[in-house]
């Protein structure tokens, strides 16, 4: 045995041959025969089969269940329902478990379409089956069999009921069985000259795919939804930890999986807890999830995104943050398609469930050797030692080596001539059953020498000592110092010393600083223990754990303390500094857990991090929840009691005037109902003026509107913070994440945000012109998978308004099932394809990741000691890959109709290299590359597929179907748009050095044509209504319209037009916005209109 791959001998095989192995009966398959050996590849894990155990063999190749069923059905690479494993046994799939790919139970009306007597063969229609609301499942007669009908019944069956019998007595059902590896026959294959219409112009205009072509989308490896790893994220306890930190504290917690790109581990019974939102239950709001899974991949690409109120994300491209819209609608949206203005849903109150009670420094996990001082203790240990002696009929000397102390530091303890250590006394009260309360500490044998420490309870009083520590203190070798030149600070310092600690203090100035000294090297050992920063205090400190996980009374305890050292009361505004960038962070998050709506920002010139609390409402939070007898907040108070207004400029909502005024129309106008309870209705309806959260909650109540009302509920804890900067980052890193179950997201970053745990794929799932999609997902992680399984099903189909699902079959393959059942996924899902090809549809097939199969058989042929070929792959890498796309085409069934499979298979190359083996062997074989180009994400230029990587083999054989269905002028308007856009590639290295107001007028003219064909014809918006699909005859006359300009515009330089003014024409500023309208052609016709107009004015 070597993993998935397990030799026997004597079993009598054939190649493929499908086999059960073990006593659990694990599906495998016969992928070797060396003699009397048969080597099988094992689709289940093998962990904990042994040599002896038996393997039966079926006789039978792996097949599939075809028939009435199919569509909406998720299924696992050997054809497993998942949904029916999971009623069975769970989230978690046992080994061994079987499921037919059919319902077995299920009725289906059956309607024949032929009658007796009639003759029929392999392929042959013999009834239908509305298999779902707008697809017809054809019955076919299996593809080897062939006769006259003798009995041909119409009703209400299950698919393995005989439905029509043959004259020789086969009986035929409505399923069929077929093996995977095997491809289906056809009577003869079609030229490739019908174009798959997708509705993405940069696809059916640029470099289109032929019905029943291959197409490869490679994209950078690691462009998952990721973030940074010192991204902080905050846990369930309250203590915050970097996101790398999280994955190498877990990362052996589990089963884990790694590849040369990417490792990741399934947390299988020790979740991280972590906080999540769920924005369909706005009661609910933050509350305690847990993580599943920690992985670690590498990225090429990071945004950067910066609110309001300093808060920052690092995250991939397709990472999804919580966006609000105008109409107050909560959508989870990916990073690359924000922009400087839109508004995030952030965290403004956390609510922990921390323990009420007040708990107690523990001495064993901190001071294992320091000694004991408690007198109480002292006298008991005699009698334990007696006791256990006298118990045991042992002596103190073997009581000594039981302990693990020597026999003199047993008498010394005994006679009270020294202290005790502090595990000593531990393991001696274990062995007695007994439990001890450890109260008092020293650091020598002798008491005379150094004071002792009395270990207190974590309570305010602990809390406000520890934030004027961090504030203004340090820690010596064998003393703890705080200077300050507050009296009342000094003197409170020192009583805190003396009542938490029993530690006296002595006064002293250094360098006309006052302090206040307090000498114990036990303290100094405490404070280093729960986490103070031994060098470098003031740009390596943090509030402490013991503090973050505490209730709210000692978290505000300790922010007071902290204020009084390192904060400042302004005219409008709080301010505390730090040179710390983890106590900024973390003193933003604990803010967060009081409800207190802050800014943080940092300082170039003084490299200061600066946390801000502006507006009475949140200063008067801090000061209620904060406030110590001191100046600063007797200055606060003062504040307060002020009447001036306080500022209020960043809690708003993003509600849309037009939003605001419809509802106002539907109260009647109340005008002066409104203005009688302060909401001046007109500045939020005609005067662009944004509505305060505090506004928008009294107009959500005045309103009775369940919308606003119940947003509204949302802003309790929740807060909409603006983007005022967006910035991509270009460089290689490690990227991390966790997989949250149900909510798919945790609450990270630097200030806290809701962040998320491809758009393409998705795009032509919904807008190309086939009626069946198959998407296999090979080898994806755990959580991308779960998202796609949970995408597909919402998405809604455009022709028919019914769910995408029920003209879909979804192969879920994850990264974490054995490798060996990658390659059956793939054979699954493409024979499922053909099967409806078979009956005359046309098929999109849609394989992630070719890959990720490849690196299946990268490992599978090492187990089998292959030699192996490039990279590790195996020699024959490229004749799979080509078996499985020469599966696609565009054939003539053998019943007569006309149908096809289009493959369009993702590869992910490591760093975006393509000129690694998979994407090279893949790009022998296909006929389109599509090439995803980060670059272009990060310029916010989407679909970001790089039009001078790309190609098409289709274009000639395509040619003739456009000029005669399109315009004859299809081609000529393509090359031209192709040949400007290459001029402009080769002027981009002349501008870079010169800049382009140094090139002739007729070369800037064509960087502006070639600008107008990249962002008025090739840049795309998935989200937006109208723009997310775009017509054969749409694309056509934009692609005519840019062309009539740029012939317009070289025509009036020639004629000595200043390219200045060319490029300010008012019309071609149109031209930009045309492709939203939803009255395009009359919009276009006047522009086209104004465009010769202001060209005549040229004349």
């Amino acid at each position: 045995m070597s993993g998935p791959v397990v030799t026997t001998i004597g079993l009598k095989t054939k190649m493929y041959d499908l086999v059960k192995v073990g006593f659990e009966g694990l599906m495998g398959e016969v992928i070797g025969i060396k003699q009397d050996k048969s080597i099988i590849q094992v689709y289940e894990d093998t962990s904990g089969i042994r040599p002896g155990e038996p393997v039966i063999n079926t006789g039978m190749p792996l097949s599939v269940l075809l028939g009435p069923g199919l569509l909406s059905s998720i299924y696992d690479g050997i054809q497993r329902p998942l949904p029916v494993l999971k009623q069975k046994m769970g989230d978690f799939i046992k080994r061994g478990v079987f499921s037919e790919g059919l319902d077995l139970e299920k009725l289906w009306e059956f309607k024949p379409v032929v009658s007796k007597g009639r003759k029929v063969g392999g392929g042959d229609v013999i009834g239908k089956v509305q298999e779902t609301e707008n697809i017809v499942h054809n019955i076919m007669v299996p593809p080897n069999v062939e006769g006259t009908i003798d009995e041909i019944y119409e009703g209400k069956y299950k698919v393995n009921d005989p439905i029509c019998i043959l004259h020789d007595g086969t009986k035929l059902t409505m399923m069929q069985k077929w093996p995977v590896r095997h491809p289906r026959p056809v009577k003869k294959k079609l030229m490739p000259n019908i174009p798959l219409i997708t509705g993405q112009r940069i696809l059916d205009g640029l470099f289109p795919v032929a019905k029943g072509g291959t197409a490869a989308i490679p994209g950078p490896f690691g462009s998952g939804k990721c973030v940074t790893g010192d991204t902080p994220i905050m846990l369930a306890n309250g203590i915050l930890r970097t996101m790398k930190e999280v994955y190498e504290n877990n990362k052996k917690n589990g089963a884990h999986y790694e590849n040369i790109y990417e490792e990741w581990t399934h947390l299988n019974n020790s979740p991280i807890p972590v906080i999540s939102f769920n924005h369909k239950l706005n009661s609910q709001g933050l509350f305690a999830s847990s993580a599943d899974t920690v992985y670690k991949g590498i990225t090429s690409s990071i945004i950067r995104i910066k609110t309001r109120t300093g808060r920052i994300a690092e995250v991939t491209p397709i990472h999804k943050l919580f966006a609000v819209t105008q109409s107050l609608e909560i959508r989870e949206v990916e990073a690359r398609t924000l922009k400087v203005g839109d508004y995030l849903l952030t965290p403004r109150k956390i609510n922990l469930k921390v323990d009420k009670k007040a708990s107690k420094i523990n001495a064993y996990s901190m001071f294992n050797e320091a000694r004991v001082y408690d007198t109480k203790i002292l006298i008991e240990i005699r009698n334990l030692i007696k006791d256990l002696c006298n118990t045991n009929n042992i002596t103190m000397k073997t009581l000594a080596e039981q302990i693990g102390v020597s026999y003199n530091s047993l008498l010394n303890y005994y006679y009270l001539r020294t202290k005790p250590t502090v595990s000593f006394v531990k393991t001696l009260y274990e062995m007695a059953n007994k439990k001890v309360v450890i109260n008092n500490i020293g650091g020598s044998r002798k008491s005379n020498i150094l004071p002792t420490l009395r270990l207190p309870e974590v309570n305010k009083e602990f809390a406000e000592f520890l934030g004027l520590l961090l504030g203004d203190g340090t820690l010596k070798s064998r003393s703890v110092v705080l200077y300050n030149n507050d009296e009342k600070i000094l003197d409170r310092f020192e009583e805190l010393a003396s009542k938490l600690f029993g530690l006296n203090a002595k006064r002293d100035i250094n360098n006309t600083v006052k302090c206040s000294i307090i000498n114990s090297s036990v303290l100094v050992k405490l404070m280093l223990k729960i986490g103070l920063p031994s060098e470098h205090k003031s740009r390596q400190c943090r509030v402490l754990d013991i503090i973050m996980q505490s209730k709210e009374e000692i978290l505000s305890a300790f922010l007071g303390a902290y204020f009084l050292c390192d904060g400042y009361v302004g005219d409008n505004d709080l301010e505390i500094g730090t040179a710390s960038k983890d106590m900024q962070v973390s003193i933003s998050y604990s803010l967060l857990r009081l409800g207190i709506l802050h800014t943080i920002a940092y300082n170039e010139s003084t490299k200061n991090y600066r946390i801000f609390i502006r507006g009475k409402d949140e200063i008067e939070k801090f000061y209620k929840h904060c406030k110590l007898s001191s100046k600063k907040f007797s200055a606060i108070n003062n504040y307060l009691k002020d009447d001036k207004r306080g500022y209020t400029t960043i809690d708003i909502v993003p509600i849309a005037p037009k939003l605001v005024e419809k509802i106002y129309n539907e109260m009647n106008r109340p005008y002066t109902f409104l203005k009688e309870n302060g909401i001046e209705i007109h500045n939020y309806i005609g005067n662009n003026e944004s509505m305060s959260a505090k506004t928008f909650k009294k107009f959500a109540v005045l309103s009775n509107n369940s919308k606003l009302r119940s947003f509204a509920e949302t802003l309790e804890f929740m807060f909409c913070d603006q983007i005022i900067e967006i910035e991509s980052l270009n460089s290689t890193q490690e990227v991390y994440d966790i997989t949250v179950p149900n909510t798919h997201n945790f609450v990270g970053g630097f200030g806290a945000i809701l962040l998320h745990n491809t758009v393409t794929q998705q795009q032509l799932a919904k807008w190309s012109d086939t009626e069946i999609v198959v998407y296999i997902g090979c080898g994806e992680r755990g959580n991308e998978m779960s998202e796609v399984l949970e995408e597909f099903p919402k998405l809604e189909d455009p022709k028919t308004g019914r769910p995408l699902m029920e003209r879909t079959v979804l192969i879920a393959n994850t990264s974490n099932m054995p490798v060996a059942a990658r390659e059956a996924s793939i054979y699954t899902g493409i024979t499922i394809a053909e099967y409806y090809r078979d009956m005359g549809y046309d098929v999109s097939l849609m394989a992630d990741s070719t890959s990720r199969w490849a690196e299946a058989m990268r490992e599978i042929s090492s187990r089998l000691e292959e030699m192996p070929g490039e990279e590790g792959y195996p020699a024959y890498l490229a004749a799979r890959l080509s078996d499985f796309y020469e599966r696609a085409g565009r054939v003539v069934n053998l019943n007569g109709s006309k149908g096809s499979v289009t493959i369009i298979g993702a590869v992910s190359p490591p760093g975006g290299d393509f000129s690694e083996p998979v994407t090279q062997n893949t790009l022998r074989i296909v006929k389109v590359f599509w090439a995803l180009d980060a670059k272009l994400a990060q310029r916010r230029h989407f679909p970001s597929i790089n039009w001078l990587d790309s190609y098409s083999l289709y274009l000639k054989t395509l040619e003739d179907w456009y000029n005669t269905n399109v315009s004859p002028e299809w081609t000529e308007l393509r090359e031209e748009a192709m040949e400007t856009l290459q001029k402009e590639s080769e002027l981009q290295e002349i501008v870079q050095l010169v800049g382009s107001d140094a090139l002739p007028e007729d070369q800037q003219l064509t960087l502006e044509i070639a600008r107008m064909f990249r962002e008025y014809f090739l840049q795309q918006n998935a989200y937006h209504p109208i723009d997310t699909y775009c017509t054969l005859e749409k694309q056509y006359k934009l692609l005519k319209a840019i062309s009539k300009f740029a012939h317009q515009a070289y025509n009036a330089l020639d004629d000595g037009v200043p390219i200045t003014k060319i490029i300010a024409l008012k019309s071609k500023d149109e031209l930009a916005k045309v492709k939203f309208e939803k009255d395009f052609d009359n919009k276009l016709e006047s522009i086209l209109k104004e465009m010769d107009e202001e060209f005549r004015n040229f004349e």
